[in-house]
Formats: C-alpha cells, structure tokens, sequence
C-alpha cells in the first residue's frame, strides 16, 4: 500500500473516532442539560404549588389534613396541573396517591415518593408503556411535620423527538465534514507526497547513473531538509563516480602506455634472437648479442622505472633533457627496429647529417620506436624513407612511407583522447596506444609532432626538436 493511502485511511480513521466522540459527548450533554433544566422548572413549579396550597389553607377554605384527603386532593390536583404540560400527584403520609390530574399509571411506591416523605427532593426517570417519563416528587411540610408530598410526572417524548432531530442534525453536519475533511486531507497529503514522488523519481535515475536531477521543496520542513540532503548526496556521489572515473582512467592509460612501451624492446629482442640463428659469421653473432644486452637493459630500467612509480605512487614519465647527437639516436633506434623492418619486407630510405639538440634520449628513441612501428604494422607500406634535417632553431625527423594514408578527418583526430582509447591511430585499424604519449613526450621535451597524410598517397610524420633547451616540466602525469 503506497504512503499516500496510508495517509489517507489513517486520517478518515482519526477524525471518524473525533466525530464519534463528540457525537457521545454532545448527546450525553444536551441530553443531561435538559433533564436539569426540566427538574429546575418543576422545582419552581412546586414552590409556586405550595404557596397556593398554603393560601388555601390559611384562607381556612380547608384544613391541611383536608388537603391530602382523598376527597379535595384529586380537585386540587386537576387545579395545580392547569395549564401545564405534566401530571400532577398528590400522596399521603403513608406513600398513597390520594390525589391525580391525569390518568397515567399511578407509579405507586416508587423510591421517589419514599425519599420524599423521608424529607428530600427525588428526580427519577422511569419508563412508562408507551414513553419514558420524569418522575419529580416533593415532601409538603406543614409546622415541621410531614403531611404528605407533591408529585409531577414530564412526559419526555417530546425532549426524546428534540434529541433525535438534533442527532440527525449532527450526523448530518458530521458527514460533510468528514467529507470535506476527507478532500482536505487528500489534497494536502498530495502536495506533501509530490516532493517525495520526485525523490522517488529521482533515486530510479540515480541507480541507473544519473545524477542530474535535483529536487526542489519550497516549504520549510522536513521534507525540505531530506530533498536537500538528497541533493547534497546526489552531488557527491557525482564527485566521487566521477574521480573514480578519472582514477581509472588515468591507471588504464598509464599501463597502457606501459604495456605498448614494454613490446619495442621485446620485439627487437626476439628479432635479434631470429637473426642468430640464420648468422655464421662471429662478428654478427656478436653485434647482435649486443643490441639484444642493450634492449634488455632498456627493458629492465623501464621495468624498475615503473616499480618507482609505483612504490612513489607517481604514475609520471620522467624527462631529463640533454644535449646530444639525433643523428645517433636515429641510428641506433633504425639499427634496434631493422629485424622487423627485415622481417615486413619494408625497403628502407636513410638521409641522416649529424645534429645536435636537447632533447631526453631515452624519450626520444621511444617516440622514433612508436611512429616507425605504426607505420611498419598500419600502413600497409613496402618503402619507409627517413631524413634528419638541421634548420636554424631545430632538427627535423622526417618519417614517409608510402602506405595507403589517411582521410583528413582520421587525420584531424589522431591525438584526440576520447571515453574509450586515448587518441586515434594512424591508421583506423590500430589501437594507437602510444600517439598520445608520443606528442605529449615531444611537447615536454620542447619540441613536437605533426602529421600529414593523404588517403591511398601515404603519410608523412615530422617530429620537430629543439637546438636550443627549452625550460619544461619534467613530468608528464598519466
């Protein structure tokens, strides 16, 4: 059962209980309000009533044992009871009703009559045949002795119909209340459900991943005070999912990087290894020893660079900018990759001139490494040409191939990191892990990295460094 109703039933129940207790209270009220109201008139009529008696009496018309006899009390009833709405009665000393203005039962020997000649005033209510009746009985004391007594009988049938229209009145009255109580309660119960609607509305999103909802309660309550701590967890659940979002992307694009970095050197490794078995001549054998010690150590550094890291909890590239001989990098970078370059069957093109730049050697081979394997796997190329230049403020490495190339909106996007993978490839078909790093590596170094391209005319790679250095962070966050 939704709250609303609950709300609902558990106010009707409430003001029903009101309603039926005022209903006890009011008839038990107007009920008791008007049998005094009646004993005070018949009170005031008995003392009206003995002063006439008395009258008689000392008129000496009649002698007061005359008045309670039986042949003047039923005349002297009739005439007390003139032009009055109830029975009059008079009894003796002994309880009898020797005198009766009417021709009701003559209810002899009631408590009444014996409280009255006891000395004291009885009030009695008694059902008669055919209605209920007020019984109101008075001693008559003459010279301090107890002669006798009057009696009145009210018919209440008249006070029962009174009643009964007022209940019916009441009821009435009651029942459009309820009702507009009822429509009252419905109506506010609706403005106090909508906030709590949309809260609810709002939790559904919430579990889905939305959080923009908010929720807005004009009053001041305490629904007020739980939409705005909704709001305000709302607004930090965002915060959290969303650093948490960060912190995982920031660790997958770290190994990322990592991992794509770690396959250059494995890779030269298992292609100088290939070539040993196909060598006979010792100075080969022991060249390419060399380079497969050379790659292990640059495996094993990058390895323990990355424990640093992660020991430091800093995941960052270190640059450490120097001045030294591209031209050398160049070469021993073609030298490390010519087992793969062998292996794809690539006729390869080298312009090389000595120059000097400041640029992180180790960074720098690893950006070299990235671009001339992208082109080696994506391309689909058969020739690479490669050309080191010397301009007045940098050198430039030029890296063609003459592969299938790309459209310019492929080339527009190439270091674009978007939700899923941190830049596009240079060619659609790659994963292209390393791009990204590689113009990041280039900036901090000073220097950068363009890309021109044509589709089905091949692809140009320029990477731009600096003669002179460049001051630069020496961290790049991943």
């Amino acid at each position: 059962m939704k709250l609303r109703n609950k709300l609902f039933i558990q106010h009707t129940i409430t003001i029903v209980m009101l309603l039926a207790a005022m209903y006890v209270v009011v008839n038990y009220t107007l009920s008791k309000s008007m049998i005094e109201r009646d004993t005070q008139t018949l009170d005031q009529y008995y003392a009206l009533h003995r002063i006439e008696a008395l009258k008689i009496v000392n008129d000496k018309k009649i002698s007061i044992e005359q008045l309670f006899s039986g042949a003047y009390a039923p005349l002297i009833a009739s005439h007390l009871a003139a032009n009055s709405n109830f029975q009059v009665q008079l009894f003796d000393p002994e309880g009898t009703i020797i005198g009766d203005s009417g021709n009701k039962e003559d209810l002899i020997k009631r408590s009444d009559i014996d409280a009255a000649l006891a000395g004291q005033t009885a009030t009695v209510i008694t059902e008669g045949e055919t209605s209920k009746i007020l019984i109101y009985a008075s001693p008559f004391t003459y010279e301090g002795k107890t002669v006798g007594g009057f009696r009145y009988l009210l018919d209440l049938n008249k006070h029962e119909e009174t009643l009964s229209e007022m209940r019916t009145w009441f009821i009435g009255v009651a029942l459009g209340c309820l009702l507009i109580a009822l429509l009252a309660s419905y109506s506010f119960s609706f403005f106090i459900m909508k906030p709590l609607h949309a809260l609810q509305q709002a939790l559904k999103l919430v579990t889905i991943g939305d959080f923009s909802r908010k929720i807005v309660v004009r009053s001041q309550d305490e629904v007020r005070e739980l939409a705005d701590d909704f709001n305000q967890m709302s607004e930090a659940l965002q915060e959290h999912i969303e650093l948490l979002h960060y912190e995982q992307s920031k660790q997958k694009k770290f190994y990322d990087n990592v991992t794509h970095e770690l396959k250059t050197p494995l890779t030269s490794i298992i292609g100088f290894s290939d070539l040993i078995d196909k060598m006979e001549r010792t100075d080969d054998i022991r060249t390419c020893n060399v380079y497969i010690r050379k790659e292990s150590t640059r495996l094993l550094q990058m390895v323990e660079e990355l424990l640093q890291s992660s020991l430091k909890g800093d995941e960052a590239w270190r640059v450490q900018v120097e001045r030294t001989d591209l031209a050398a990098i160049l070469t021993d970078s073609l030298r490390i990759l010519e087992p793969t370059l062998h292996k794809s069957s690539i006729m390869t093109t080298i312009h090389v001139a000595p120059c000097e730049v400041y640029v992180d050697p180790k960074r720098t081979q690893q950006v070299l490494f990235n671009v001339i394997e992208n082109a080696i796997k994506h391309s689909e190329c058969t020739e690479l040409t490669i050309r080191l230049e010397q301009q007045e403020y940098q050198c430039l490495v030029r890296i063609i191939d003459n592969g299938k190339g790309m459209n310019e909106q492929d080339t527009s996007t190439l270091f674009v990191a978007t939700e899923h993978k941190q830049t596009r490839p240079i060619s659609p078909q790659s994963h292209g892990l390393g791009l990204l790093l590689c113009k990041q590596l280039m900036e901090l170094q000073g220097g950068d990295i363009i890309v021109h391209s044509r589709e089905g005319s091949g692809t140009e790679v320029v990477l731009q460094f600096p003669i002179e250095p460049v001051p630069f962070p020496v961290l790049l966050q991943n």
